[in-house]
């Protein structure tokens, strides 16, 4: 058993296992095999399949520079879907005591409280002043 643990061992070491892109092929692929179990389609069966498969080789392989790279690339379009999601789950979970708008200029997102009348807001952003009923 000694052996067989100090070969994986060996096997393991410098690989990097699973990262944010890792994760997300992992889920993509789970989510075509179920989809592809329900509705029996061959085509999405081995589509997923290619997709497991190469989750498997990133996980595995020793080319950590690329494997970093990909990542990067993988976060610099992920982060801001996540971060929207977040700040518009904050906006929907605090929906009863403040009213959100949209600065006219920078878009950028501004809260007033609720029921505090007719205000002149300020954008903290690009300076921008403008009427809001809230």
């Amino acid at each position: 058993m000694g052996r067989f643990q100090a070969a994986l061992y060996r096997f393991f070491s410098g690989r990097r296992g699973p990262d944010q892109l890792g994760t997300a092929v992992i889920i993509a692929a789970l989510v075509l095999s179920v989809l592809a179990s329900i509705l029996g389609w061959s085509l999405l069966s081995l589509l997923s399949l290619v997709i497991w498969a190469w989750a498997l080789y990133r996980m595995l392989s020793r080319n950590i520079p690329a494997r970093e790279k990909e990542n990067a690339w993988f976060l610099k379009w992920y982060s801001p879907l996540v971060a929207q999601a977040r700040q518009a789950h904050t906006r929907f979970k605090n929906r009863k005591v403040y009213l959100y708008y949209r600065c006219p200029q920078c878009r950028a997102w501004l809260r007033l409280p609720r029921n505090i009348g007719e205000k002149t807001v300020t954008c903290g952003k690009c300076g921008a002043t403008f009427k809001k009923k809230a």
